[in-house]
């Protein structure tokens, strides 16, 4: 498995070791078919869907030079620890597969959004 290809994704939010060392799902979803350009666009439409836009406003990306898109939506603002976070529903699509799933994101003391929870029930 080309684990080197997802830790962008894990970086950008954060897993901690306990996540991080479950790579299973990664067989069986989008990014893995992810190119450099495609971690890219969906690490600034994370960021400006998590610190601009209001809940229920998606933020959509698409590289046209692979063919994979897939779209950012906050759908609730909260404090957890006295810590800003926000519930985001992500939805990547990329070699024939679609995935995603909710995850809770909050803001660090410096500034980096992690993963504070992992998959939300839907």
């Amino acid at each position: 498995m080309r684990l080197i290809r997802y830790l962008p994704l894990l970086l950008l939010f954060g897993f901690s070791s306990a996540h991080a060392l479950n790579f299973k799902w990664l067989e069986l979803s989008p990014v893995k078919y992810f190119t450099e350009k495609d971690w890219e666009l969906l690490r600034q439409a994370a960021r400006t869907a998590l610190e601009d836009k209001e809940d229920g406003e998606s933020v959509k990306w698409r590289n046209e030079e692979s063919g994979h898109y897939g779209s950012m939506t906050p759908i609730s603002h909260l404090q957890v620890d006295g810590r800003p976070c926000r519930d985001l529903v992500i939805r990547n699509f990329a070699g024939g597969v679609n995935g995603g799933g909710t995850y809770r994101i909050c803001r660090m003391e410096d500034g980096d959004w992690k993963i504070l929870r992992g998959k939300l029930a839907q």
